[in-house]
């Protein structure tokens, strides 16, 4: 997205991920804000005239032992 705003083929982008709280939860394994921060000063050093990229961090209420778990897989992994 920064590279798009840089080249002038996007106005912004938004990035919504979860905590590295929220994402324990999650069935496939994707990036949460905690390994994203560390881009931030490269992001912030993109020079641009008119755009925006923002990053957005979720995280969820609470759990509850009463809700049955999804089970994880091996789907996207390379089988042996």
């Amino acid at each position: 997205m920064a590279l798009g705003i840089k080249r002038g083929l996007l106005k912004g982008g938004a990035l919504v991920l979860p905590t590295t709280k929220l994402a324990y939860f999650l069935t496939d394994r994707i990036g949460n804000f905690d390994e994203i921060e560390p881009y931030f000063d490269l992001w912030k050093s993109v020079s641009c005239q008119d755009g925006v990229l923002v990053v957005i961090a979720v995280e969820h209420d609470g759990t509850s032992d009463k809700v049955p778990k999804i089970p994880k897989a091996t789907d996207g992994r390379a089988l042996i």
